[in-house]
């Protein structure tokens, strides 16, 4: 039975990566497919690389955040926290000091339900506001609305970032794309190009990089809570999830954001990736859960915005806020409502 359970977990967390990959392959190379500089394929094998190497050398920090610093599960860091004993039904919530196995499986697959659905419409979601939301409502399905349980600090430190994050790409896409426009003003047409064309490359593999670092934690962080010990090897198992993802259903969200937001050209597509990058790795090295859609698609709305409102698609953008608002509280209400039907079933 054990064995089961953990083939249940890790195929969760796979199908989470996989949704990950799937749809954040758009923010690593949606610019570079929409300027034409790689074909979505190469583009795909190049991020799937970086993709484990981020999240193999710097997932951790993120891990640690969506695995263990949401719900507060442990009786001794519940003490802590909030100054006073544990309660008597701490022990019934959380018999083994963690989240129960079904609990994990319920913020897996909740978050991944969503990611999947906003796939398949072709919009760049959240899937760090996704996982965030699952194990929230996992908990609010645990323990009630009873805030003691939750580290409220840092889910106001996540919730803005997730506000901070896009402007900060948007004005830094701007100010970049306008720098470059003013640095290479004179140069050589052909030379430029050809300049612009490595670095827009280089620029996604730095994208890709974040991605991983940042989102191989959503993708398995709450495993942490079960498997404390086997942080590198999750990490692996999700940074080839998402590179699963991005070779099989990633081509969708890629070319809304490569084209349906505002056309690029490749100063465009350079400065949107680099402004995405510094803002996701920044948080990634915090240890806080952002989301590299609202990175780029903020990056991508920046670089829009020098050439007027007009040049931006405001019925595309509408959406994807929309589809930024809905994610987290749908994954949240739907997690909170299956772990109460399965805990009335199998207690």
């Amino acid at each position: 039975m054990e064995f089961l359970i953990g083939a249940l977990l890790l195929a969760a967390a796979f199908y989470v990566g996989w949704n990950i990959g799937a749809n954040d392959a758009a923010n690593c190379i949606g610019t570079t497919v929409g300027a034409q500089v790689l074909s979505y394929r190469n583009a795909a094998l190049m991020m799937a690389a970086f993709v484990i190497l981020g999240g193999v050398l710097q997932g951790h920090h993120v891990m640690k955040t969506v695995g263990k610093g949401i719900v507060i599960a442990e009786a001794e860091v519940y003490e802590a926290y909030n100054g006073e004993d544990a309660p008597a039904e701490f022990a019934e919530h959380f018999p083994q000091d963690r989240l129960p196995d079904y609990a994990i499986l319920v913020a897996l697959l909740s978050a991944g339900f969503f990611v999947t659905l906003a796939t398949f419409s072709s919009i760049p979601v959240s899937t760090s506001q996704a996982i965030v939301g699952g194990v929230a409502g996992t908990g609010i399905g645990i323990v009630g609305m009873q805030a003691s349980y939750f580290k409220l600090g840092v889910l106001l430190k996540i919730f803005g970032a997730w506000v901070i994050s896009p402007v900060l790409s948007m004005l830094l896409a701007l100010v970049v794309y306008l720098l470059f426009g003013r640095l290479f003003r004179n140069a050589r047409a052909i030379v430029w190009s050809n300049f612009l064309r490595i670095a827009v490359i280089c620029s996604a593999a730095y994208v890709s990089y974040s991605l991983g670092a940042n989102d191989v934690g959503n993708a398995i962080g709450p495993l942490l809570n079960k498997y404390p010990d086997k942080g590198f090897y999750l990490a692996i198992l999700g940074g080839v999830a998402m590179a699963a993802g991005a070779l099989t259903f990633g081509q969708r969200v890629t070319q809304t954001v490569g084209r349906s937001i505002t056309p690029l050209d490749y100063s465009g597509a350079l400065a949107a990736q680099l402004s995405a990058a510094f803002g996701v790795h920044l948080f990634s090295m915090l240890g806080i859960p952002v989301s590299t859609s609202q990175a780029v698609v903020g990056a991508v709305i920046g670089v829009g915005l020098t050439k007027g409102t007009r040049a931006i698609s405001r019925k595309k953008i509408m959406a994807i806020f929309a589809g930024w608002i809905a994610t987290p509280l749908c994954a949240a209400i739907f997690a909170a409502l299956v772990y109460r039907l399965l805990d009335s079933m199998l207690f």
